[in-house]
């Protein structure tokens, strides 16, 4: 099986290069500014153009102990289930389950209040996935504090929605995480690859599980990485922007998974 999912907290503290810490931030008030200083070799002092970056928080700030009851509370007034996804690599749209009703409440909570707005894909490996929601520089290390230090209870049903090509799932920390609560703020989209019935039928073999009709016809079809199925939760997928998706997975990338050139993720915005 491929690496571990990264997460968010390691990723964050590496990623300095999108936005620089700003000389001011106001958790509750979402405001926080990053300086871009544009590129000069006079002696003359030249003014900063400031980057303004808004965020409108959440009046609660979630923990592990409140997470699942703030967040059932949040997914019944905000039904919301479809997102457009912008990058500098092109648009992708996304459809959020209902069946997982607090990984789809999570990802709309973030996106209402911009979280992911010029946030990066961290780390992308072809034929796996594309994982995003990383990078931002310090003044997202903030932004995490006002939203809360929490994990997803998990929702994972591999039977159901699995790691098929396009799946949207979300990144974990194995270590010390028996319940598989999911990172909040990192995602992942599948590439993945084809797999024959016999490797299906091995890979099943060793793990002790079985694979659905569904599971096999599109692992065998589209393709997917059926070695995560189980591991973490998956709560929606891709339904627009496929070719997006093979172009950021095809990059040229670092030892340690980090494109060499950034991806941005622009802004997520709610489509309906």
């Amino acid at each position: 099986m491929n690496k571990l999912i990264f997460s968010a907290i390691t990723l964050t503290l590496l990623s300095f290069v999108l936005v620089s810490c700003g000389k001011k931030s106001e958790t509750r008030s979402g405001t926080y500014y990053g300086d871009l200083e544009e590129g000069t070799k006079k002696k003359k002092k030249k003014k900063k153009k400031r980057n303004v970056l808004t965020y409108n928080l959440p009046s609660v700030t979630l923990t592990q102990k409140n997470v699942e009851e703030e967040l059932k509370k949040f997914a019944e007034k905000n039904d919301e289930s479809v997102v457009m996804m912008y990058t500098n690599m092109g648009n992708m749209k996304l459809k959020l389950y209902k069946e997982t009703p607090l990984h789809r409440a999570n990802f709309i909570r973030l996106t209402k209040i911009k979280f992911f707005d010029r946030t990066q894909f961290h780390r992308v490996v072809k034929d796996f996935m594309i994982q995003g929601g990383g990078g931002g520089g310090l003044h997202r290390i903030k932004l995490k504090e006002a939203v809360g230090n929490y994990r997803v209870p998990h929702e994972i049903k591999p039977s159901q929605f699995f790691h098929k090509r396009g799946a949207l799932a979300t990144a974990r920390i194995y270590e010390n995480n028996p319940m598989k609560r999911s990172n909040p703020y990192n995602f992942y989209i599948v590439q993945g690859t084809k797999y024959n019935v016999p490797t299906l039928t091995n890979m099943a073999q060793k793990n002790k599980t079985q694979l659905t009709p569904a599971q096999i016809k599109a692992y065998t079809g589209i393709g997917g990485v059926p070695s995560l199925d189980g591991l973490h939760t998956v709560f929606g997928e891709l339904v627009e922007g496929f070719d997006v998706l093979d172009k950021i997975a095809a990059v040229k990338t670092k030892k340690s998974e980090w494109p060499e050139k950034d991806i941005i993720i622009d802004s997520v915005r709610i489509v309906k």
